[in-house]
């Protein structure tokens, strides 16, 4: 329920409806345009117990409340040929659609999302899911800059995302608000021929401490836990995306693998694991940590 919430929380992000068709051209609304019917942003996660995709539709204004009447929006395994359909969320005021499903999404599995309009206009999207993500080995550096080492064994294609994530309480004897900040590092992803062949990241530890103390402006906050979140992508990813977070809006890309649409859908499998490093049962060999749920 933890991972269903916080997939549902990191889509609420508002919701631009329109498009460019040229730099130097202006707005259009979809309505006006009938090579795009549809709009679908998100990702596929083997590892969630939910499913999430954003659905745009054609509108005359971005501020128009989007009617869900008419839409069918459908998840096929074209492997096994089970379909589901998904269910609507209409989250106010940001007016946009999410569809949602409780179907176990599997690892090396093409998937069909197609939107469908009681018009017979219709978009889809297919994607396939990568390998089972191995979980990655986080090492402490002993030198300075003080901070952790993230291996990901290299048999990961492609690394669509890493973050490392702090979990705060701002004032923890008079206000217990609550906060996630969190550092991306998947643009400097590089690889390395340690430990069979790997990709890895450092993580200044000193440096994202310092962040949030500016950022928090007092240094009496308590850190409730650090974790590691890393996503491995199918091959539908494409390194022009900075991180999984640009799929769960809608944005003004430039490529899109959405039929009679727009926007970028793509296969993940993901695993969250401690921010720090662990050890086997003899305390002399470093080994992954065993996976988590995410914190908050």
């Amino acid at each position: 329920m933890e991972k269903f919430r916080t997939i549902r929380n990191n889509l609420l992000f508002p919701s631009l409806l329109l498009i460019i068709v040229g730099c130097d051209q202006t707005f259009e609304p979809l309505a006006d345009n009938n090579q795009y019917h549809f709009s679908i942003y998100g990702y596929l996660d083997t590892a969630a117990d939910t499913q999430w995709v954003r659905v745009g539709t054609a509108r005359e204004a971005i501020d128009d409340v989007p009617d869900p009447a008419g839409i069918t929006v459908t998840l096929e395994n074209l492997q096994t040929g089970e379909t589901v359909i998904m269910q609507d969320s209409l989250f106010s005021p940001e007016n946009f659609l999410n569809y949602w499903t409780t179907s176990r999404i599997e690892n090396e599995q093409s998937y069909r999302i197609l939107v469908e309009g009681t018009n017979g206009k219709s978009s889809h999207t297919d994607v396939t899911t990568p390998t089972e993500l191995p979980t990655p080995l986080v090492l402490v550096n002993t030198y300075r800059p003080f901070g952790y080492s993230v291996y990901i064994d290299d048999v990961v294609e492609h690394v669509a995302d890493i973050q490392t994530r702090w979990y705060v309480i701002i004032n923890p004897e008079t206000d217990p608000l609550r906060k996630v900040y969190t550092f991306t590092y998947r643009p400097e992803v590089e690889h390395v021929e340690v430990y069979g062949g790997s990709y890895t990241i450092f993580a200044p530890l000193e440096e994202e401490a310092g962040h949030i103390e500016a950022s928090v402006g007092i240094k009496d906050y308590e850190v409730v836990h650090r974790q590691v979140f890393i996503a491995a992508a199918g091959p539908e990813w494409d390194d022009e995306i900075s991180t999984t977070g640009d799929l769960e809006y809608f944005i003004n890309s430039t490529s899109s693998n959405v039929v009679n649409g727009l926007g970028y859908v793509v296969g993940i499998d993901s695993k969250w694991v401690p921010y720090r490093s662990c050890k086997n049962e003899n305390e002399s060999l470093a080994v992954p940590c065993p996976e988590e749920e995410p914190f908050w």
